[in-house]
């Protein structure tokens, strides 16, 4: 069994953010983090990782310097990582990304029981869409806004945050899913790349 997590990097927009005249961030001025999200999704697949004995793999699509973003992120025990990068890839939307993140979600394959975790969107494009488009260019079933997983077998049970409720949800794998930050905590990184 596989846990796919698609992961991005994105600029810190904590501190004093920085507009081009186009009205495109200037990623260049900002520092870069992970998209908190993302840590989220990487955290549901280290639970399910320690309940099943899952791999863990990441997938990012950005440039070369994401590469340390990764690393980062396998110090909190996740299995292997790649990286998706090319010149030609700058500036994508939300339809390309997808379409990009999908092909290295089929290289890497998409065995029955795999789940493909996402963050619930990005801070930098607010869209909540590559995780549903991925879905959809898999062909996989899709359940958003992830509150709570449970794994049975070959079937998930997800808790969906409503804007006025919950509702519970089953889906079978192979199946994405998107997370929520009221999820879990993620964990900090480690020496051993084990939970701290």
């Amino acid at each position: 069994m596989k846990i796919i997590v698609c992961v991005k990097q994105v600029p810190d927009t904590s501190g004093k953010v920085a507009v081009n005249p186009d009205g495109t961030l200037n990623r260049a001025s900002m520092a870069a983090i992970t998209n908190p999200d993302d840590l989220n999704a990487v955290e549901a697949a280290l639970v399910l990782k320690e309940q099943t004995g899952a791999e863990v793999v990441v997938v990012s699509m950005g440039p070369p310097p994401a590469e340390g973003m990764l690393r980062e992120i396998i110090a909190r025990g996740v299995d292997r990582a790649v990286l998706v990068s090319g010149r030609e890839f700058g500036g994508s939307d939300t339809y390309a990304t997808s379409q990009i993140l999908a092909a290295a979600i089929n290289k890497i394959g998409l065995d029955e029981d795999d789940i493909v975790f996402c963050g619930r969107q990005a801070i930098d494009g607010d869209t909540a869409q590559v995780g549903p488009q991925i879905a959809e260019k898999l062909g996989i079933p899709q359940v958003s806004y992830a509150a709570e997983i449970t794994k049975e077998g070959k079937t998930l049970t997800i808790k969906r945050m409503l804007e006025d409720g919950y509702m519970t949800i089953k889906v079978n794998t192979p199946c994405l899913i998107t997370c929520i930050k009221e999820l879990n905590t993620p964990r900090y990184m480690s020496v051993g790349g084990t939970a701290t």
